[in-house]
């Protein structure tokens, strides 16, 4: 018995010596992570090169992660941006800009604008927005963040870090920002 508690106690402490590493981004990432501006022109600055490639832009229904995470009511309609930024052809981030009816209806202007500017030159370059909040966190298969990476990112059991962002304007109408780091990131020449 006394031989079963020894291991017992030998592999609880092996384990809590495990357990902050899972939960800790690489330290390569955390610059990319905490960045307080815009990701796209610190891609610019470190390889030369961003390239944004809008992978979908579409009004919709709200979906069950816009419910369940953000509180949005199901009645609601939401604007949807995907992207996928790469650089020297190579993905970095996928992100996922959600614009809920009434702060896209409260300011129009500002919205349009993603026809042909990135997000990043309309929140930053901008008095009337500012991030609320941010955090950061780890996806793996069981997060359904993960699954909206099927087309870009196929590496079964891949591990992945998000970035989520809450933008309100003026008005206090918000915004949401999920940016989805991509291995290929920390490859690049730097």
């Amino acid at each position: 018995m006394m031989a079963i508690l020894a291991v017992c106690s030998i592999m609880h402490s092996d384990l809590e010596s495990l357990l902050p590493n899972i939960h800790q981004p690489p330290t390569s990432l955390l610059p990319w992570l905490t960045h307080p501006y815009s990701l796209t022109d610190k891609l610019k600055e470190e390889t030369g090169q961003a390239n944004l490639l809008v992978l979908k832009q579409e009004w919709r229904a709200v979906t069950w992660w816009d419910k369940f995470t953000l509180g949005l009511v199901n009645d609601d309609l939401v604007f949807h941006r995907e992207i996928l930024m790469s650089s020297a052809n190579r993905p970095c981030w996928y992100a996922r800009t959600i614009i809920p009816e009434s702060s896209h209806r409260n300011n129009p202007e500002l919205f349009a604008r993603l026809k042909q500017e990135s997000l990043g030159v309309i929140v930053f370059n901008n008095s009337e927005v500012r991030r609320k909040h941010v955090h950061h966190y780890s996806i793996d298969f069981l997060s359904l963040e993960y699954y909206w990476l099927t087309k870009i990112h196929s590496e079964p059991g891949a591990k992945f870090w998000a970035r989520f962002s809450v933008f309100t304007l003026k008005q206090g109408n918000p915004f949401y920002l999920v940016e989805i780091f991509l291995p290929e990131l920390l490859r690049i020449k730097q």
